[in-house]
């Protein structure tokens, strides 16, 4: 069982009280989530395995519905968590609650859109990244039919999910390759992929970026894709921790991280098709028969979809830098990958031989660039 928690659409780099506000976020966190199942190096102390996790009971909150987020709902309902000693309770918040969570301690990690967590880190808030799940973009960009020509969006209002977030950094991407000026179009924030189809359709926005299944959706209710970003790179899912979890809690992390890892290789076993369509089904309110259930199984559950190591990927990260300096020179030109990414979690999964246990040949054929 999952709850929704609304949110302020203002990013982090225009709405500095946005901080302060982090500890009502976290109050309302604890009060509404419920149970479900049982660069850098960030410091040179090495994680030590072996004696458990230092605190057993998390709560987890997660940015979409979107089948992206299976590896977590697999590893709370299949027991994956339970193994490595992990009791998790799940809470879906939109990407800038999420991330707030972690820092008022409401929650003690956030897997989802990474680019608010950069945000974060460029307002000197104590967050970091210490994992990724996808590195390539995920969006497609979709128009009306009433958009002959991309120059018309001018004057035009395009629908994003929240102010800041990935969302919002992809559109301006992506209206930068079809040659618009980002500065003459406006940006509403409507939510989820679901509602940024219905604006698109109802005319209330002349484009959007949407995900898997939406974006089949989308050509279904005869919108046009006039720009497929899912081939660039782009840190997407990405585990998000406060700096003071991760140094007070180091084993608790590797566990966590171990399990989403183990979650990944689960979706991916054919054997486990039906038990993942089952999960998906149940976490994005559809049926597993149904055909948006089938395409986002297939979209995640194919090599390649989600990574099979969840080191922070440097292009991928690069990505979000160079879009958001694009976009705020001045707020954003001295934010480097090390100030956002840890990889010291990633490096025990490594070292202690973890993700060769766990995928033997196939990690090093899939190994990215990094």
């Amino acid at each position: 069982m999952t709850r929704n928690i609304s949110s302020a659409s203002r990013p982090y780099a225009r709405r500095p009280h946005l901080r302060w506000a982090a500890v009502a976020v976290g109050v309302a966190l604890v009060a509404t989530g419920c149970s479900s199942g049982s660069g850098s190096d960030g410091g040179s102390k090495k994680v030590t395995s072996g004696d458990g996790p230092e605190k057993s009971d998390l709560t987890v909150t997660y940015g979409t519905s979107s089948p992206s987020e299976a590896p977590l709902w697999l590893a709370a309902d299949e027991g994956i968590f339970a193994k490595h000693g992990l009791k998790v309770k799940m809470v879906q918040a939109t990407s800038n609650v999420g991330a707030l969570a972690v820092i008022s301690g409401g929650a003690d990690l956030y897997i989802g859109e990474a680019t608010t967590t950069f945000q974060a880190v460029a307002s000197n808030s104590p967050v970091q990244i210490v994992g990724n799940l996808r590195i390539l973009n995920n969006f497609k960009f979709f128009t009306p039919p009433s958009i002959k020509n991309v120059k018309d969006l001018a004057g035009k209002s395009l629908s994003i999910s929240a102010a800041g977030d990935s969302t919002e950094l992809s559109t301006r991407l992506a209206l930068d390759k079809l040659g618009v000026d980002a500065k003459k179009v406006t940006l509403l924030p409507t939510g989820t992929s679901s509602a940024r189809l219905a604006s698109l359709i109802t005319g209330k926005v002349a484009g959007t970026v949407l995900t898997e299944p939406t974006a089949t959706a989308a050509k279904k209710q005869g919108m046009k894709m006039v720009l497929d970003q899912t081939k660039e790179p782009l840190t997407g899912s990405a585990v998000t921790i406060s700096k003071s979890f991760g140094e007070q809690n180091p084993k608790t992390v590797v566990a966590f991280l171990e399990a989403i890892t183990e979650a990944v290789k689960y979706l991916q076993d054919p054997a486990n098709k039906q038990t993942s369509l089952n999960v998906i089904a149940k976490y994005t309110g559809s049926k597993a028969d149904a055909d948006d259930t089938i395409l986002g199984y297939t979209n995640y559950a194919t090599p390649g979809g989600l990574v099979m190591d969840p080191t922070p990927n440097v292009p991928a990260g690069t990505a979000i830098l160079e879009g958001l300096k694009d976009e705020d020179s001045a707020r954003f030109g001295s934010l480097t990958l090390d100030k956002v990414f840890n990889t010291k979690f990633t490096t025990e999964l490594k070292d202690s031989g973890f993700l060769k246990k766990t995928w033997g040949a196939k990690l090093d054929a899939a190994a990215p660039a990094s």
